[in-house]
């Protein structure tokens, strides 16, 4: 009798023992299958980490001003492109949409000077809901420095000195010139807009939802063909599925997230099968010493444990805990998937190898 066996644990002992005694016996080829399976699942990660922040980015605008409803032009499929949007809209829409509050929403792109003097573009959004002052904005956190910004102060936006007005987290976009966000009419007139003609209308219902809203926004693209009426969660969707399709760098990331979770699912198979080539002579005599199907799970189970657990510390160290819930999610299914595999390889050894040891 080998490893195990010679070891002196009673064979008959809590599968905690029998691990114990594993780990210390195997601890270098443990130590380089933890290596392999952390760094595939921390590039696993870190893959679904930018992923999400794309899809995030895609949908920065309509996701910060948090509306309820949007009301656009028919062509308008994402949030950085609309299309000119009667303000008058707003009235026969309340009845359809009763307890509706209608905030005016305008976007378009504008020149940009900072307090330096540097010169750029920014995306400018102006919102009923804004809360700003007529002459300030808002922006990223994330452009403090490309919009020179670091200390604060005024700013020019479409040949119009403004005041930095703080900053938010929740405006970070990749479309090449930063978000400011803006008073209505403010940016209404730096942009050139007719006085009565906006680009969306957001819809909120401050005393809640109603139940029946995608059935009153079917009525309305009924009555009026020349809109679309789209909850807020469709049109956060659409904006990004627009973003997705133009560049395909979301199938990209997302691709390349999947294989680095099929890699760390196979080392993770390959491993414990590894272990059950090794430890054969092992396992048969606990079998042959009257372990149980259980036992022997519990065994590969707490191997596989300690690889996805050592796995997920390296992660955690290099990615926020959020982004590691994807990793958990993948190391539990390769986990599962592999001890069904190993407890199927144990049912291979033939009853005379079991009385031989």
């Amino acid at each position: 009798m080998s490893g195990i066996a010679a070891s002196g644990v009673p064979l008959g002992s809590p599968a905690l023992l029998v691990f114990g005694a594993i780990v210390r016996r195997d601890i270098g080829l443990l130590a380089f299958s933890l290596v392999a399976c952390g760094i595939a699942a921390t590039v696993a990660t870190f893959q679904f980490a930018i992923f999400t922040s794309f899809v995030a980015a895609s949908a920065a605008a309509p996701r910060f001003l948090a509306a309820d409803a949007w009301i656009t032009d028919r062509g308008a499929a994402c949030f950085d492109f609309p299309s000119p949007l009667p303000e008058g809209y707003a009235g026969p829409l309340a009845a359809i949409l009763p307890g509706a509050r209608f905030d005016r929403v305008v976007m378009g792109f504008a020149s940009y000077v900072s307090p330096g003097g540097a010169r750029g573009n920014v995306a400018v959004i102006g919102s009923d809901g804004s809360g700003l002052a007529p002459r300030a904005f808002r922006s990223d956190v994330s452009e403090a420095a490309r919009l020179g910004l670091d200390d604060g102060g005024e700013a020019s936006i479409g040949g119009v000195t403004m005041q930095a007005a703080g900053t938010t987290d929740r405006l970070a976009t990749y479309l090449g010139a930063p978000y400011a966000l803006l008073r209505y009419e403010t940016a209404q007139a730096l942009l050139g807009m007719p006085a009565d003609t906006g680009s969306y209308l957001a819809v909120h219902f401050p005393d809640g939802v109603p139940a029946d809203l995608k059935a009153r926004l079917a009525r309305i693209e009924a009555r009026y063909p020349e809109i679309n009426a789209r909850t807020g969660a469709e049109f956060e969707a659409s904006s990004a599925a627009y973003w997705q399709g133009k560049t395909g760098a979301g199938a990209a990331i997302l691709l390349a997230a999947v294989l680095a979770s099929l890699l760390m699912a196979l080392l993770l198979v390959n491993d414990i099968g590894r272990f059950v080539q090794r430890r054969e002579a092992d396992l048969v005599s606990m079998i042959g010493h009257g372990a149980s199907s259980g036992q022997l799970a519990v065994l590969l189970g707490l191997i596989g444990v300690l690889l996805v657990g050592a796995s997920l510390a390296q992660v955690l160290v290099a990615v926020p805990l959020l982004d590691a819930g994807f990793a958990l999610l993948v190391a539990a299914l390769a986990l599962g998937v592999a001890i069904t595999l190993a407890t199927s390889a144990l049912r291979r050894f033939p009853p005379d190898a079991i009385f031989r040891s």
